[in-house]
């Protein structure tokens, strides 16, 4: 949907139904549980950590992931696409990081289209698969 303030045409951004209130990216996709072994792209400064300086040591997805939710049967998660570098957890997610997420989920056919915002997943989350 776009809108015209004064004969300017504004288009919303790609991420702006990912965007809450409080103006940080929320996004969720729900995957198969087997998915959260994925292992990070290596090119990715947030797939790694450096825990003595010298290992590099990748994360699969479920070990990135800050929120994920098993269904009822176990077989999928609902996860949000936010991670933590470190012992750390990002302040903010930004359209930036929904880019790299959005670059590399395309790799594993889960385009944007698939993506949960938070009141897809709340609605998700209350259904039979996940009531609990």
């Amino acid at each position: 949907m776009t809108t015209s303030v004064d004969d300017e045409v504004i288009v919303p951004h790609k991420y702006d139904d990912f965007r809450y209130s409080n103006g940080s990216g929320y996004a969720y996709l729900e995957v198969p549980v087997a998915f959260l072994d994925e292992a990070l792209p290596l090119d990715a400064n947030w797939a790694t950590t450096n825990e003595d300086e010298e290992t590099l040591v990748v994360k699969t997805l479920g070990e990135y992931v800050l929120y994920s939710r098993l269904s009822k049967d176990g077989t999928k998660a609902i996860i949000r696409l936010a991670g933590s570098k470190g012992t750390t957890r990002p302040s903010a997610v930004t359209y930036d990081d929904l880019q790299d997420w959005e670059t590399w989920l395309d790799t594993k056919s889960y385009p944007i289209d698939n993506w949960l915002t938070i009141s897809e997943r709340n609605a998700l989350l209350e259904s039979e698969a996940y009531d609990g």
